[in-house]
């Protein structure tokens, strides 16, 4: 069964599919899918997107130089800018800007190969874990449409659980990579912050709060699409990507098996030690139901021979840190919006920039100052384990309708963001962080839905986080299969959703 980006280069070096069969089958979804989940708000002339499937399957045919991501289909965040097609950053501000580049990231991906359909939906300029716009409406989850897709990558999550795309970028500030990877049972990559002023993350190049970073279905596929951003290679011959990528996966050479794991691992379990949080601590609280994903984790990886380690390190100040560097993000990416057009932007995003206005030199240098020693700790703690595995989110996917969790367990949330405290502490200690999918669960009104388990690695040593993933992604895999997205949808939601995509949310 082809399920993975590089099993379906190895299968068009063999000759027997090609790009445009792959972007038929998208297609194919974003005309079942789309209606109802609301993913993909822009799309691109389909003309266009078939034209250069075929152009890829002529190269691919002629042993021309292609990308790694030779004629996967791609979905853009609608806050990166693509050329020729709307971005508008889930902004009425922006409702017809037509950029005339891509942004970085969008280009290093279309030089990989990756074919653009479209621009995936956002809440406006990311901020919240809930994928709504007064633009566009709301995403819904692919697997009950009741739920939210979260944030603020959740157009993205939803498109690649439902086949719409099978790679999509994102960023993530505070959660937008993992938290919709979470709610939408697939993978999201927040890699290691390392400032690349080449990849303008923002208005302050040298940035590294907001990471940009990849999501796809498996682990593999996000390690082929990080590669893609971050260590772009020159284009070859698909024999040639298909050589190196089977032989490093280890696949079969002949036959059907070529495209079907041999049982090796990147990592065998025996020899990884995992510090493991379940409820992290009284400042972090965690929903029943995920509790119970993690417990039932945990005995599967403790089984397989991984070393489990009950841990936490010390992340006090964390929330002072992350709230202080997240306002003068806010003013620095949306200071001047907010001095000509206060009254068009949202009250969440007005918040954060009014949060960053009021803040002193001196109450910034402190939490730069912090940020530095929360590094530290961390790179202590990490120092000898191979990774941290703790709850991605500390909610179940909520109803579309809600803007934001306000109490987890009883327990009131101050602000809109204090609920991802489990993803964003991680953003401020710099450390890379995957989240892949931990099997579904009940939530308390009974509705079965996906739940996300978030590994955190060394710094600067992504590819090795990707290989612990991968392997912990394979035991955990059976929790996870023969469910397909929608399957849980009633008709009802069915309807209501093709019929009110625009609908209107209090924020």
């Amino acid at each position: 069964m082809i399920r993975t980006i590089r099993q379906h280069l190895i299968a068009y070096a063999d000759g027997w599919l090609s790009p445009v069969e792959t972007m038929a089958g998208a297609v194919a979804a974003i005309d079942q899918f789309n209606p109802l989940v609301n993913a993909l708000p822009t799309l691109r002339e389909r003309a266009a997107v078939i034209a250069q499937a075929e152009q890829t399957s002529t190269a691919i045919s002629r042993g021309e130089a292609v990308g790694q991501l030779a004629g996967m289909p791609y979905c853009a965040k609608d806050t990166h800018q693509t050329a020729g097609l709307k971005t508008t950053f889930g902004s009425p501000i922006f409702a017809d800007f037509v950029p005339t580049e891509n942004d970085p990231i969008v280009q290093r991906l279309l030089d990989a190969g990756a074919n653009l359909l479209g621009k995936s939906n956002t809440p406006e300029f990311a901020a919240g874990s809930q994928t709504y716009n007064t633009l566009f409406g709301t995403t819904r989850n692919p697997y009950n449409l009741d739920r939210t897709a979260g944030g603020s990558s959740g157009g993205a999550a939803c498109a690649l659980a439902t086949g719409m795309a099978w790679v999509a970028d994102g960023s993530d500030l505070a959660a937008s990579l993992r938290n919709p990877a979470s709610f939408c049972g697939v993978v999201g990559l927040r890699p290691s912050s390392k400032p690349d002023p080449l990849l303008r993350p923002g208005a302050n190049s040298f940035s590294s709060l907001s990471m940009p970073g990849p999501l796809a279905c498996t682990v593999d596929d996000v390690r082929l699409a990080y590669r893609s951003i971050f260590t772009p290679a020159k284009p070859r011959p698909i024999k040639g990507w298909a050589e190196s990528l089977s032989e490093e996966s280890q696949y079969q050479k002949r036959g059907i098996l070529r495209y079907e794991r041999t049982g090796a691992l990147p990592r065998e379990p025996k020899t990884l030690r995992v510090a493991w949080t379940i409820d992290g601590d009284a400042r972090m609280p965690v929903d029943p139901a995920v509790h119970r994903a993690m417990r039932r984790a945990s005995h599967i990886l403790a089984e397989s021979g991984i070393e489990l380690v009950a841990a936490t390190p010390d992340l006090g100040g964390a929330d002072e840190c992350f709230q202080t560097l997240r306002g003068l993000y806010f003013v620095e990416n949306f200071g001047s919006l907010y001095s000509s057009d206060q009254h068009r932007i949202k009250e969440t995003v007005r918040w954060n920039i009014e949060f960053g206005l009021d803040l002193s030199a001196e109450r910034i240098a402190a939490a730069n100052r912090l940020r530095s020693e929360l590094f530290e700790r961390m790179r202590r703690f990490m120092s000898d384990i191979d990774a941290w595995i703790l709850p991605t989110a500390q909610v179940m996917p909520f109803g579309h309708d809600i803007a934001y969790p306000t109490s987890i367990n009883g327990e009131a949330m101050g602000t809109y963001i204090d609920w991802l405290k489990s993803c964003y502490w991680i953003s401020v200690t710099g450390h890379p962080a995957i989240s892949i999918p931990c099997g579904f669960e009940h939530d308390s009104a009974g509705v079965l839905l996906p739940t996300g388990l978030q590994i955190v690695g060394r710094w600067d040593k992504d590819e090795a986080l990707l290989d612990v993933a991968e392997t912990i992604e394979t035991l955990l895999e059976p929790l996870s299969a023969n469910r397909p997205p929608l399957a849980g949808a009633s008709s009802s939601a069915s309807q209501d959703a093709a019929h009110s995509n625009d609908q209107r949310l209090v924020r």
